[in-house]
């Protein structure tokens, strides 16, 4: 795997086209994540028996949708990318799953449980918040949401990049598979102040350095993940 390193003179943000190239690229470097993996283990006791649940950004299906659907679960995954949807359907035949923005789509019916898992990086704070709103609308009463994400507080950032709330961070730098761009964070307490503004109580939390392989040309990531439970 070839990738460039070079710093652009505009930040790169990965859109739809850069992830469909990725393919199995990505898969062979990020889908050894452990931590990720634990903590999938860990939520699946908080869902329902045979919950529908809907898979926010399911890259190759691996390791989220394929753990969710081997306990049982019925998984509908979305992601902006065919590459990733064609890889999803292999990785787990008993799911749906579809080419779609997370930011234009809307569900059929009522859903058990929501799954955004490391896939908002590319996303404004506006745009983030208003998809708490939907994943809100979205569950069930009692509905189970959960979020991996990055601590911006645990990465490279100066006082200058902090949101006047001090709620987030922009302008983070990040290398990402060999480009550079740059990263918009909610901190942990931003987490707490938006999904119980949408009618959300944490339940549990655990973080998680994640460390790629030296070829995935990425930086550690310290992974910060969320259940929560909708309560109104």
């Amino acid at each position: 795997m070839t990738l460039e390193t070079t710093a652009p003179s505009s930040p790169f943000r990965p859109d739809a086209e850069f992830f469909d190239k990725m393919g199995l690229d990505y898969q062979m470097a990020f889908g050894h994540d452990t931590g990720l993996q634990d903590f999938m283990k860990k939520a699946v006791t908080y869902f329902p028996p045979s919950s529908k649940v809907l898979d926010i950004g399911c890259g190759t299906g691996s390791p989220v949708a394929s753990i969710v659907a081997a306990y049982g679960h019925r998984v509908t995954g979305i992601d902006s990318a065919q590459s990733m949807v064609d890889l999803s359907r292999k990785a787990v035949p008993s799911g749906t799953f579809e080419l779609a923005d997370m930011l234009e789509y809307k569900p059929i019916g009522k859903l058990d449980v929501i799954l955004s898992i490391l896939s908002l990086f590319q996303l404004s704070r506006a745009e983030i918040e208003s998809m708490s709103l939907k994943w809100a609308e979205w569950l069930l009463p009692d509905g189970i949401l959960c979020i991996g994400t990055m601590d911006p507080e645990e990465r490279k950032h100066t006082a200058e990049m902090y949101h006047e709330d001090k709620m987030g961070l922009s302008g983070i730098p990040s290398l990402f598979m060999g480009k550079h761009g740059i990263l918009t964070l909610l901190t942990q307490k931003g987490w707490n102040h938006m999904l119980e503004a949408a009618g959300f109580e944490i339940i549990h939390t655990e973080s998680h350095l994640f460390e790629p392989p030296s070829e995935a040309q990425s930086d550690p990531e310290p992974h910060y993940f969320i259940i929560a439970r909708k309560i109104r």
